[in-house]
Parts: C-alpha cells; structure tokens; sequence
C-alpha cells in the first residue's frame, strides 16, 4: 500500500472525530438560546443538553460491540447518517419536541468514537498506535475550538441554519467514508475488550480499593464542569445580555486553553510531577474558577475565572486517565479506560440536569457553588490517590 492510501483511512477517522466534536462544539453556545426562543425553561435546556450525552452512555458500547461483529466501516456509515440526520432535524426545527429529537439522534449518531478508537487499534502497531490515538485526541481539542467560532459565524443568518451547516459536514464525511474507507483486513475485539465483559467486571473495578477514588473524582470532575457548561450561556445572558455570537467566543476562549494545555504544557508538567499531584493542583484551580465565575458582572473577572478553570480542567483530564491506565491490570487497560468513560459520560448526564435546575430554582450562584464546593471534594479526594512516578502522562 502507497504512503498516500495508508494515510487515507487515518485522515477520514480524524475529519469523523473532529466532525462529531465539531457538531457538538458548534451547538453549546447555541443550545440554550434556541431552547429559550422554543419556550424552554433552565431545567428544560438542561434536559435537553444532557440527552445528547445519555444516548452516548447507553450507544457508545453498542456500536463498539457491533462494529465487533458486522465490522467498523458499516458501523461507521450506519452512525454518521443518523449524525446527518440529528442536525438536519435542527435546522428544521420548530418545537422544543423536535429539538430534542435532534439531539437524541445525533447523539445516538455520534457515539461512534469507540469505533474510530477500534478502527486506530485495527490498521496500527503497538509501535505507532500512541500516534493514531493522539490523532483522535487532537480531533477532539480542534472540534472543541472551532465548533464554537464557526457557531458565531453561522449564527447571524439563524440559529436553524447552524443545524443545516453541521448537517453538511456530516454528509460530508458520510460520502468520503463510502468511497474512500476500507475495512480492516483484520479486526480485532475492541468492543468486547472495553464494553463486552459482564456487569462482574464493571462491579469489581468500581469498588476496587485502587480505582474506586480515581473513578470518583472523574465522576465529580466531569459534572462540576458539564455544570458550568450548560449554564453558563444562561448565566451570561442575565449578567451581561450576551447572545450566542458573545457566548461562541467565550467557548472558543475555552476551548483554546484547555487544547493548549493538553496538547503541551501536560507532557512538561508529567515529566516533573506525579498525576497525583497535577490532579490535586487541577482541582483547586477548577474550584477557584467555579467560584469567581458568578460574583460579579465584570467579564475581566469572567475572564480570569474561565482561565483558572480551562487550565486546572485540561491538567485534570488527562492526569486521570493516566493514573486510571496505570492502576489498571495490564490485561484489562482497555476495559477499564471504557469503564472510565462511562463514569464521566454519566457526569456529562447529570451535570446539565442539576445545574441548570439549581440555577433555576436557587439563583445563578447555586451552580456554580455546587460545582465549586464539588471540585473542593475532589482535592480531597486527590490526596487518597496512590503516588505514581513523574514520568511521560500515559493520557498525554
């Protein structure tokens, strides 16, 4: 096989991440407004955030299993026609119901990462897997940065028309995936290896004096920060009038933090440092912006507070996977790094959900208390962790 054919199926894996990030990154500054313009109330908007993430918890292990047994290409048609098919509901859509089957199908579509992981395990060696796997990595950061810029752009001609937008780049790649991705000359157990091995093994990884803490504190971590990222639009909106073209901005200038932190500054800090260590620095700086995000309408202290909370929670992630894969029974890494995802897609689920219902019930404060008071448990928790060797981030 040429360079240029080899190169080929790892390109179209990365545009499938990156386009399903993307899609997810150019709706979060939108979402609530649309919501608000539907009749939502804060609970609905956080309902309606948190059922993308739901279809992912239930869809990300049956598409891994499946892709196990009829192979990853179908899958990975099957999956990115519903993503076409969620986003093309958006832009058509003129209910809250409708919105939230939007959401429901594309989420039931995007969760296909599994099956592009399994795709990069299936045509890499041991020796050239990190690459391939940090190439996903990289999807994730630039979906995450330029969903939202692109969400301001688009905004202006409609709020429906950000739905068609993202439902192009879905049929997009839909269309480059038939002509152009083979499948796998041989496919290995992916799917069974993280999602296929009984409710025994979930049960004793959960309750594992080694793991228990680790899986707590991406739990918490993960839901103090879907927290502030379902309300926070809502919260702009109410203290400075900011619309979804100020609020896509404010997402950008996340996102662009974080992807710097991970994508540099985490592999000099692991060299240094002990996980343990990063995680517990993380946290306090994540507690501290949750904190400050509400206290005053000044967007210099909004500012600063994003800052604290993009750069503890780019330095928190990656540290918990990697001290997780380095726990974990060399034999069960994968199932366990699955069992890890699924903890934090359940702090995807009901972070949205509470905060947006104390946001609405309590006050713009409560969430963000709640989400602070939360990251101050995890520095706690952080001290129970085990130590490790400072040394290159499993994750990283």
């Amino acid at each position: 096989m040429s360079s240029a054919k080899s190169k080929t199926p790892l390109l179209l894996i990365f545009m499938t991440v990156f386009i399903d990030l993307m899609g997810f990154g150019l709706v979060i500054p939108i979402l609530p407004t649309y919501a608000q313009q539907l009749h939502a109330s804060d609970f609905m908007v956080g309902l309606l955030i948190a059922s993308y993430s739901i279809m992912q918890f239930l869809f990300t292990p049956f598409w891994g299993r499946l892709s196990d047994r009829i192979g990853r290409r179908p899958v990975l048609l099957i999956s990115l026609a519903a993503s076409f098919a969620g986003y093309l509901i958006w832009g058509f859509s003129t209910s809250l119901i409708w919105l939230f089957a939007s959401r429901i199908v594309a989420g039931f579509g995007n969760a296909n990462i599994a099956v592009a992981q399994a795709y990069i395990t299936d045509i890499t060696t041991k020796e050239n897997r990190a690459r391939g796997m940090g190439m996903v990595g990289a999807a994730f950061g630039l979906g995450f940065v330029l969903g939202p810029a692109l969400g301001c752009l688009l905004v202006q001609n409609g709020l429906g028309f950000v739905g068609f937008v993202a439902a192009g780049f879905s049929l997009v790649d839909l269309i480059l995936t038939f002509f152009l991705l083979p499948e796998p000359k041989e496919r290995g157990t992916f799917g069974k290896d993280r999602f296929g091995l009984g409710i025994d093994f979930y049960i004793k990884n959960v309750t594992s004096a080694k793991l228990r803490v680790s899986f707590l504190i991406f739990f918490i971590s993960t839901f103090a920060f879907a927290n502030m990222e379902a309300t926070l639009v809502l919260l702009t909106s109410k203290l400075y009038n900011w619309g979804p073209k100020e609020n896509g901005l404010l997402f950008v200038y996340i996102g662009i933090l974080i992807v710097i932190v991970q994508g540099g500054m985490i592999r000099q800090l692991t060299k240094k440092y002990s996980e343990k260590k990063l995680i517990t620095v993380g946290s306090f700086l994540v507690a501290a912006g949750l904190f400050l995000t509400p206290v005053t309408n000044s967007w210099m202290v909004l500012a600063l507070a994003m800052t604290l909370l993009s750069i503890g929670s780019g330095i928190n992630n990656p540290c918990n996977q990697s001290i997780i894969s380095k726990l974990a029974p060399e034999e069960t890494v994968g199932g366990v790094l699955g069992l890890g995802q699924s903890v934090s897609t359940l702090g995807r689920i009901f972070g949205p959900i509470v905060g947006c219902a104390l946001f609405e019930k309590l006050g713009y404060l409560s969430p963000y208390i709640a989400g602070g008071l939360c990251m101050i448990i995890v520095v706690a928790l952080s001290f129970k962790l085990p130590e490790t060797e400072p040394g290159p981030s499993a994750a990283a």
